[in-house]
């Protein structure tokens, strides 16, 4: 099983700095398969998603163990 996260990161923030913490928002989809089943299902959720990435914001995509 993997957790998974959608994050919305500002654009003056590296890939590496964005973080759950870092984040100008995070969404919590349901936990995955695997992680290829994260990174597939999550692409297909977040696309058609209400919450757009503005001009200097992008989305990244983080698929974790759980953290117990």
């Amino acid at each position: 099983m993997v957790w998974v996260f959608a994050l919305l990161c500002g654009g003056h923030l590296s890939t590496a700095e964005c973080t759950i913490e870092t984040a100008i928002d995070v969404i919590r989809f349901p936990d995955a398969r695997d992680e290829d089943a994260c990174l597939r299902d999550s692409m297909m959720t977040i696309a058609p998603l209400a919450v757009q990435a503005g001009p200097n914001e992008y989305w990244k995509l983080v698929c974790m163990p759980p953290q117990i």
